[in-house]
Parts: structure tokens; sequence; C-alpha cells
């Protein structure tokens, strides 16, 4: 394959990827989404199988043994669940979604050109994309009125809102942080489409975006100083002065009318976290499905309810038939303490690789163990176990922990000869 072809068929792998992570949220609740999401992973495989001359790798990693362990111990507990069919259901989705996702995770690992940072730059476009799109569907006016009162807040007409919320919070971030995973990234052509993807995050007025985007853009100012500072007094002052704009810019843009609505929904949270002042009837309803999951936790600890049956008790107790808005309380009610470690040995083996790999490239690693931190902070406010967004973002840091790897050990090899 000569030079030209391969950079046109990266290209295409690139753009299928976007449009796979458009397609999770746009069409997510259509019966034959499932069918494009399989198509398109097929394409990015068989174009990556074109790329290693006719070759696919099936390799038996980490990521591959703790997803099917969970995805084992999902379709095992029909045995004991309420309904066994939502669990043999729940299996089968996690179990379409990891093939697909595997399609993408090899066909990426076995194509060193198309490393990490292209897999961010994806996500960071089919963010944008979804903004525009949402733009295009609700209208600018729409959008802008939304976003200045909590009652008006946009519908989830096409998709969740607060999954909307998050794909622009998450663009957003990335974008921020790409000038210190890719210095030679240009940086304002595709940082102008930040300005629809916040007007996008203001009308749907999801807390979890909100504070994702806030906390990400000041995690900029500790990956940044990872390796303009040498010393610990330089790097904290630098630190220092970086969230200090950061926090001017925040402010400032909180006072814009369009986040009145998020200034309201926050509060109500921030009201819940202090004990006191008015809850709003999302945060009571919240706060009631998370001490329902933990009630029949403590009654079932070791093995749950069986996994996608906590709905159930919701139905039951508050005719609200819907999941418990918090992934811990939601697997350890369903799934009990075993089920709640397998899912979470994933965040766990992430994060000891990312200590064991810190010095190959420490901003890199800076800015991953940070966003996989954001990830499992999420978690709290939002059931993420079968989002399929959720799980190729987590297939993304398991391409990162292996190339880190695979430069480490390239590192070795260079010292050695």
């Amino acid at each position: 394959m000569t030079k030209a072809l391969r950079k046109v068929v990266m290209a295409l792998i690139c753009i299928f990827t976007t449009a796979l992570f458009v397609l999770f949220v746009l069409f997510d609740s259509y019966t034959w989404g499932k069918y494009a999401f399989l198509g398109v992973s097929l394409c990015i495989l068989l174009f990556g199988c074109g790329l290693n001359r006719g070759k696919i790798v099936l390799r038996s990693t980490p990521y591959v043994t703790l997803n099917i362990l969970f995805i084992g111990f999902v379709l095992l507990s029909s045995l004991w669940a309420i309904s066994a069919s939502d669990s043999m259901i729940m299996a089968r989705t996690l179990l379409r979604i990891f093939v697909c996702a595997y399609m993408v995770y090899i066909t990426y690992l076995d194509t060193p050109e198309l490393d990490e940072v292209v897999l961010l730059k994806t996500v960071m476009w089919a963010g944008y994309i979804i903004a525009l799109y949402s733009i295009a569907f609700y209208g600018l006016d729409k959008m802008i009125v939304a976003g200045s009162n909590s009652s008006l807040r946009i519908d989830s007409e096409f998709s969740n809102v607060n999954t909307i919320g998050m794909a622009c919070a998450l663009s957003c971030v990335i974008q921020i942080h790409l000038r210190c995973l890719c210095p030679q990234h240009s940086f304002l052509p595709s940082a102008l489409f930040m300005i629809p993807s916040v007007v996008v995050i203001a009308a749907t007025q999801s807390r979890k975006a909100f504070v994702f985007l806030i906390v990400g853009a000041f995690g900029y100012a500790f990956v940044r100083t990872q390796k303009s500072a040498k010393n610990t007094c330089g790097k904290t002052t630098k630190i220092l002065f970086l969230i200090l704009i950061l926090a001017l810019i925040v402010y400032w843009l909180l006072q814009l009318d369009v986040f009145d609505g998020v200034r309201e929904r926050m509060e109500g949270m921030l009201n819940a976290v202090l004990g006191n002042g008015k809850l709003d009837s999302s945060t009571i309803k919240r706060n009631n499905l998370r001490t329902l999951g933990l009630t029949w936790f403590l009654k079932h600890p070791f093995l749950g309810i069986g996994i996608a049956n906590p709905h159930i008790l919701a139905d039951q107790y508050y005719a609200f038939n819907a999941y418990l808005h918090d992934n811990f309380v939601e697997l350890l009610c369903g799934g009990g303490m075993i089920g709640f470690c397998l899912y979470y040995a994933m965040y766990v083996y992430l994060f000891l690789q990312l200590w064991k790999y810190r010095k190959v490239d420490k901003q890199r690693v800076a800015f991953f163990a940070f966003w996989l931190g954001l990830m499992l902070a999420m978690n709290y406010g939002m059931v993420t176990y079968y989002s399929k967004a959720q799980n190729f973002y987590l297939m993304i840091h398991f391409v990162n922990v292996f190339d880190l790897k695979r430069k480490a050990l390239e590192s070795c090899k260079s010292e050695n000869t």
C-alpha cells in the first residue's frame, strides 16, 4: 500500500470512528441503531485490516478479560434475579457493545499511527457535530431561552439531554487539553466550535455536564505544568496562576443570562450536599432512589437482586420505572459487592497502569488519569455501565495504557542496545 493510499485509509478510519460516536448519541433510541453501530465498527475493522496487509491480530488483553468477566457475571445474575429476562437482555446488550468496541480496539492497537490522540480528536469532533445538530434540531433561539430558566429546559426528543450535554462538555475538555497532548495541533479553528457546545450545555441544564466542563477546564492547570516547571514550587505557582485565570473566566460565564437555568439547578444540588436550603424535585428523587438501592444492597450484599433489576424496585416503591441514577448504587443493588468489584476492576487496573508508566509521558498520563477520575466521579449522578459512549471511552483508556506499555518497552530496548 502506498503512503498516499495509507493516509486516505487512516483518514477514513478517523471519519468512521467520529461517525460511530455521533451515532451513539443521535440514534441510540432507534431499534435499527444497533445494526448501524455494528456496521460502522466492522468498516473500521476492515479498513484497519487493509492497512495491515489483510491481517487481524485478535489480542487477549486485560481489556478483554475484565469485560468478559463482567458480562459473564451479568448473565449469571439472571439465575437469582427478580426478572431473569432483564439481566439476560443486559448481558446481550453489553456483549454487543463490547464486540463493536473490540473491533475498534484492535484496529487502533495494530496501527501505531492511530494513537490515543487521534482517538481523542474523533471524540472531540463527534461532540461538536452533536452540538451543531442539537442547535439545528431545537433552534438557536429556543436553546438560548431554555438556558435562562430551569423550567424551560429542553426535552429529550432525539436523545437524553444529559447525554447530549456530556458529549459537548467532553469535547470542550479535550479541546482545552490538546495543547498539552498535541502541541502541533492548530487550536483556534476547532476551538471556535466550543461556542455552540457551551450554548448546548447551558440549554440542557445538565449539572453533570457543567461540573465536568468546569472541573475539566481547571484540570488543564495541573496537566499543563507537568513539563513546564521542573521544581515543585514552580509547578505550584503556575497551577495557582492558571486556576485564577480560569476562575475569572468561569465567574464571567456564570453571569450570562444563558446560564441562569444551570445556576438554579446547581443551587439545588449544593443544598442537598450542604443539607440546607430548598431542594429541587430532581435532587429529592435521586436521593430517594439512592437510599432505596442501598437499602436493598444491605439485604443482598454479595450477589444483589440481579443486574438491570433495580428499576423494578424504583417502579414498585416510587412509580418511577427507571434506573437509580447512580452507577455505584445501581451496581451494588443489582450485582452486590461481586458485581460492583468486577466492573470497577477496570478502573482500578487503568489507574494502576497509569501510575506504573507515569514517567513515559507525564502530561499524557496526567490527562488520562484526570479524565478517568472525572468519569468515575460522574458515576455518582448517572448510570453508565451499559452506556455505549462510556464503554468506548473506557476502551480509549485501555488503548492508551497499551500504547504507554509499548513505548516503555521500546525505550528499554533502545537503552539496552
